[in-house]
This record gives C-alpha cells, sequence and structure tokens, in this order.
C-alpha cells in the first residue's frame, strides 16, 4: 500500500521488498531513517521514534514487553539498530507509583536505568516515559516545520479544531510542559479521555503520532504532517506581499560575491572564545526573512523549538544596517550588533543560571542575519555550521507559518503556556522561556550519563 495520492508535499518512500525481511527491531530503525531522510519532517536530531517488541529476556528466556526508543542525542535519519535504548516496559510503567509530583520530576531521570532491558549502555532520553505510557505500539514524535507553525501559533488551538473538521483528523491539544514524567502523565490522560484521537499536538513544541504497525505509524505521520503543510500553506499563500510585515530591504546587486568579501570578517569577530567555520545560505525563503519589515522584531523573539537553541542559542544576531550604506557600514553594525548581543547573552546566562550550573560559554552568536546578503552560521566544524543555519532556516518556516495561521492580536492566555509560562505574550510562542527549564535537564542529564559511564568503566575494569 502507497499514499502517494494523498501526499501533496512529502513522498512514501517505504519499500514492502525490503521491510518484509525485518525483524521488529530494524523495522524500527527503518521506519526511523526514512522520516529522518526528510528535513521537512524532523531536523536534524530531532523528535523520538519507538516500538514496544516482545523480546527474549537473555537471563530466563521469557517473553518480555520491551520499549526501543531513539536513545538521547541519537538521529533518527542516522540511527542504527545500535542506537535505540531498551527498557522493560512493565518497569517503566512501574515508575509511575514512584513519581511524587511535578516538583520532583528531576528525581526520576535517575531511575530509568534501572529499567534498561539486558546490557545495553545506550542512555534513554528524556522522552522515553512520553513514548512508554502511551498505549500504542509505534510512536512518532516529531518536529516538523508545519507542526511547530501551528504549535507556536498564538491561535493555535483554534486552527488546530480547524485543521482538525477539514481534513477529518481528531487531534488534541495539550499545553507545553517540559518534557518528563508530568508530560507522560498528561499524554496518557489525554488519550484516555479521548479514545479515538489520531494524534497530539504539544503546544509550542512538536507532534506525536502512532499506529499499530510500523507501516502503519509512518502512513498516519506522513499522512499528518503533509496536510498540515497543506493546511499552513495556504495561510502562508493568502499572506503573498505581507508575510513578515513585507518587504523593507531588497537584495544587493552580487550579494554573494559581497558574502564572499565580509565573511573572513564576520568570523573573525565570532571567534573570540573559539574558533569556528561558517556557512553561508542565501536561499529564497531566508532572503525574504532577512529583508523583511519584521525581521529584527521577529528575530529578537528567540528560536521556534526547544531542540534548536543548543545550536542557535536564544536568538540569532540581526544586524541592523542599510544596505546601502557599503562593506565599511556593514563592518560597523556588525561591530555594534555583536556588543549588544554579547551583553544581553551575559544579563540572560546571570538571569537564568543554577548554582550547579556550567560557567557561560561563548557569548558570540552562532547566527547572524544581513539584510540584502543572507544568513551566516557558526559551528566547530562544516557539517556543525551547516546544520546551526538549517536550525534557524526551520525556525523561519515556523514563524512564517504561525504569523500567517494569527489573526488579529494575541489572545490573553496563549494556547501553548503551560502553567509557569502563561503570561507569555507574543505573535508565536518565543522558546526563550523554556530556557531555564532546559538548562535543569541538561544538568541532571549530564550527570546521569557520567554515572553510567563511570559503572561501564567499572564493569570493564
Amino acid at each position: 500500500m502507497r499514499v502517494q495520492e494523498k501526499l501533496v508535499y512529502l513522498e512514501d518512500r517505504w519499500d514492502d521488498s525490503i521491510a518484509r525481511g525485518l525483524d521488529d527491531a530494524e523495522l524500527l530503525r527503518y521506519r526511523s531513517n526514512l522520516l529522518g531522510s526528510d528535513l521537512r519532517i524532523t531536523n536534524f536530531g530531532g523528535g523520538n521514534t519507538s516500538s514496544k517488541i516482545q523480546d527474549t529476556d537473555p537471563l530466563d528466556g521469557s517473553k518480555k514487553a520491551v520499549l526501543w526508543i531513539k536513545g538521547s542525542g541519537g538521529d533518527i535519519g542516522s540511527i542504527t539498530r545500535k542506537g535505540f535504548a531498551t527498557l522493560h516496559l512493565d518497569k517503566l510503567h512501574a515508575l509511575a507509583t514512584r513519581y511524587r509530583g511535578v516538583k520532583y520530576e528531576d528525581e526520576m531521570v535517575e531511575l530509568y536505568p534501572l529499567c534498561m532491558f539486558g546490557n545495553n549502555p545506550v542512555a534513554a532520553s528524556i522522552d522515553t516515559p512520553l513514548h512508554g505510557f502511551l498505549p500504542f505500539a509505534h510512536v512518532d514524535h516529531l518536529h516538523p516545520d508545519w507542526g511547530i507553525a501551528l504549535a507556536a501559533a498564538a491561535n493555535g488551538k483554534e486552527k488546530m479544531e480547524e485543521f482538525n473538521r477539514r481534513f477529518d483528523h481528531k487531534l488534541i491539544w495539550l499545553p507545553w510542559q517540559r518534557p518528563g514524567f508530568e508530560l507522560a502523565m498528561m499524554l496518557h490522560k489525554a488519550v484516555e479521555d479521548n479514545p479515538r484521537s489520531d494524534g497530539i499536538v504539544l503546544g509550542g513544541h512538536g507532534l506525536f503520532t502512532w499506529g499499530a504497525t510500523q507501516r502503519e505509524c509512518y502512513v498516519n505521520t506522513l499522512t499528518i504532517i503533509d496536510q498540515l503543510g497543506q493546511f499552513v500553506q495556504e495561510h502562508v499563500e493568502r499572506k503573498g506581499n505581507g508575510l513578515f510585515g513585507g518587504e523593507r530591504h531588497r537584495n544587493l546587486p552580487h550579494h554573494r560575491e559581497l558574502a564572499l568579501d565580509i565573511f573572513p570578517s564576520i568570523r573573525g569577530r565570532v571567534s573570540q572564545h573559539r574558533r569556528v567555520i561558517g556557512h553561508f545560505n542565501d536561499l529564497p525563503d531566508v532572503l525574504r526573512f532577512v529583508n523583511s519589515e519584521h525581521a529584527k522584531e521577529l528575530a529578537h523573539l528567540g528560536t521556534s523549538c526547544p531542540d534548536h537553541f543548543i545550536r542557535t542559542k536564544i536568538r540569532p544576531l540581526y544586524v541592523d544596517w542599510s544596505p546601502n550604506a557599503g562593506l565599511q557600514g556593514l563592518r560597523d553594525a556588525i561591530d555594534s550588533a555583536l556588543k549588544t548581543y554579547r551583553d544581553e547573552y551575559r544579563r540572560y546566562y546571570e538571569t537564568h543560571a543554577f548554582p550547579e550550573s556550567p560557567a557561560m560559554r561563548s557569548a558570540d552568536p552562532t547566527v547572524l542575519l544581513v539584510p540584502g546578503i543572507g544568513m551566516f552560521s557558526f559551528g566547530k566544524n562544516k557539517p556543525e555550521a551547516r546544520i546551526t543555519g538549517e536550525f534557524y532556516t526551520n525556525a523561519i518556516h515556523v514563524m512564517e507559518g504561525a504569523s500567517s495561521l494569527a489573526s488579529g492580536p494575541p489572545p490573553a492566555t496563549l494556547p501553548q503556556a503551560g502553567r509557569l509560562l502563561r503570561r507569555v505574550h507574543s505573535a508565536f510562542f518565543p522558546t526563550m522561556w523554556l530556557c531555564r527549564l532546559r538548562k535543569r535537564f541538561a544538568s541532571n542529564t549530564g550527570r546521569w550519563r557520567r554515572q553510567r559511564s563511570g559503572a561501564n568503566r567499572r564493569k570493564r575494569s
């Protein structure tokens, strides 16, 4: 069965001649690789895939239900069988009796290793209970630009209900909650209360879809994301030239030659604390954004998905200059913008750091937006520099969609705002507000990984 006739933007890449020769775990790997092969479905390293598989316990030979889920930090597009964490499903479910509430949910992370199945060193991600407590055999949690545009729009819940009516879906809306055990309980209750649901939109975050078989899960995910694309793009097309407030600047003649000329200077300026490699992007979507009336304001709001700011930081640096000012004017504008950016970043760190947080790293930006020219992105190597730029291109697409979906002023309470975020007001959801919470998770995850690493070293010795 193929679903090509239902799809407008995406492609059904499932090959039955390959799939029929794979066992359950390899089918999960195959499904994951297919989903990760298209950046419109999820960004590099983003999202999670899982399957609940009957496996043989290596100790007593009995059959056990095992949750296979992408390991922490993995990329579904390139993951292999060895990249999945495996956990006893019954032990994971038993953790619900140990859960003391959202105030104590960080302590749950340290219990995940006690649920591991077999001698598997792969660390389970923070999303593990989200998949484990959903009553479906196969689950995808992805970050498609179209899905995040809906999840981040100020009227996202209202637009989701419109989408459901139009495409005959039964998506559920959940306001944003930090990934972890509390969100797992929320997901479980949501599908329990809505037994006919076929997906969940996490406000300001992403999308959950599922299926009874690997193939059904893949088709459901592909179809819903493609239909979200149809829905969002119709709104974008209605905006036309008014997108992002319309055009403020135009591309400079020979803008690529100018980018080549200024590139070494920019790279030198953002390499004060560590040496970086750069990448240049002048895709039409990028140029339309950097040249727009609202680009400066929108860029300052931050990233579009919590996963992104690890590479893009909380926001890019927008260089506010007139393309008619010449290269020296551009250099002066970059110097002024860099000083402001570094000062703001230090204040951000000092405001949100915990006593146990690591020392502040470089305050230099990893993304620079230059009207009339394009986007420069930076990383420790060329692939990281390119991927960082891809992530901010995701953010541009999300802002494009969310801004197009929005109608009228934002409501007093945004539908995606969780209990800690009820006072956020924006045309779309600025996930820089999530950074403090993500810092706490990063600290706990690092401690957990160090503990596992120490245990493995003791085993080898």
